[in-house]
């Protein structure tokens, strides 16, 4: 008793003193405080008592601690609930080198993300499986992911069998702690290549197939009729700006005066080659008129073509020059033209000659 007593002495700090109307008590998740000092002096409840009052106390503190975690646990665990929807294609008629695309569609709690950056890569899942590829796409309507994982298998087999294809592993990030989550397994029906009861040794490859010809008749008549139809149009299009010689006919009045003027351009200037120019244009305008034009009858001939009235003021100018050249003193240069400034007239009037005509 006196051990107990000095025990008990101890704990209270080295002395037995009475404090009245103070005591501790047990608090959840701490540990046990000194009973009241009074219960440290002797009297006439036993130490041992005392003590078991403690220890029952404890008992029940770390009760209550035990139950909060395990309250707790269970809250996080019904939050980590991860829903993985598995779309599959066919489970039947697969073979050597096949390939077959699953997706899955996740939906996370709050606070999880997927981590992208550690999908599995690519690469031998087992002796006979080897995962394609694996890629996020556009999540389904109500999930937070989607992944299309693609495997190819490589089996070779004399019977049909079923394969499994094993959980995949995928890491979730929450609260900064990463956690891992397994796509379910699926299992497909797997068929051989060759007849079951073939040996090896009997199985002739087939010989490599001819290339497969293909038919060109209908290209062949559809690319002679393109370079036909092209050449004749570029043709048109050289005769209509008079490219080709042997159909000077054809390429309008003014079309055969400015090719005229275009050699007289390179002779050397004078009042007869000026003169020859002025005639080039006189021959050009009578026979567009279909007679021979004077000065005179210029407001009738624009009054009959009036698509040529733009010209008409620099027509009867260039009708008082000529009259002056043709019909003036020979020694006379004052009203002298080159053959240039007949070429612009002229050039004006075939493009106002052809402005009726297709193209």
């Amino acid at each position: 008793m006196h051990k107990i007593t000095s025990t008990i002495s101890r704990l209270c700090g080295g002395s037995v003193t009475r404090l009245t109307g103070r005591r501790e008590y047990v608090r959840v998740g701490l540990t046990a405080a000194i009973p009241a000092a009074d219960t440290c002096q002797s009297s006439h409840r036993p130490p041992f008592q005392q003590l078991s009052k403690l220890f029952h106390a404890r008992s029940l503190a770390h009760f209550y601690l035990w139950l909060l975690l395990y309250l707790s646990g269970a809250i996080t665990a019904n939050a980590a609930n991860i829903e993985i929807e598995l779309d599959t294609p066919r489970n039947y008629g697969y073979s050597l080198g096949d390939k077959i695309t699953l997706t899955a569609h996740i939906g996370v709690p709050l606070f999880y993300t997927l981590e992208s950056g550690f999908l599995p890569t690519p690469g031998p899942i087992n002796e006979w499986l080897r995962l394609y590829s694996i890629e996020s796409i556009p999540s389904k309507s109500g999930k937070d992911y989607s992944l299309a994982i693609t495997y190819q298998v490589f089996k070779s087999v004399r019977a049909t069998e079923e394969l499994t294809i094993p959980p995949l592993p995928i890491r979730f990030m929450h609260r900064g702690k990463p956690e891992i989550e397994t796509l379910p397994p699926w299992t497909f029906s797997y068929h051989p290549l060759i007849p079951k009861n073939k040996a090896d040794r009997d199985i002739e490859p087939e010989s490599e197939a001819p290339p497969r010809l293909i038919d060109t008749t209908s290209h062949r008549r559809a690319l002679t009729y393109l370079l036909g139809v092209s050449s004749i149009i570029l043709l048109y299009i050289v005769w209509f700006y008079g490219k080709i010689p042997f159909l000077e006919r054809y390429s309008g009045s003014f079309g055969k005066a400015c090719r005229e003027i275009k050699k007289l351009k390179k002779l050397p200037q004078s009042r007869a080659v000026s003169l020859q120019a002025l005639q080039c244009f006189h021959h050009a305008l009578n026979e567009l008129a279909g007679e021979t034009l004077f000065a005179g009858q210029l407001p009738d001939f624009f009054q009959r073509h009036p698509k040529f009235l733009p010209v008409r003021e620099k027509t009867e100018a260039l009708f008082a020059i000529s009259r002056q050249l043709f019909f003036a003193d020979a020694a006379s240069e004052s009203s002298a033209i080159s053959p240039a400034q007949v070429e612009k007239l002229c050039l004006l009037y075939r493009k106002l000659e052809r402005s009726n005509r297709w193209i």
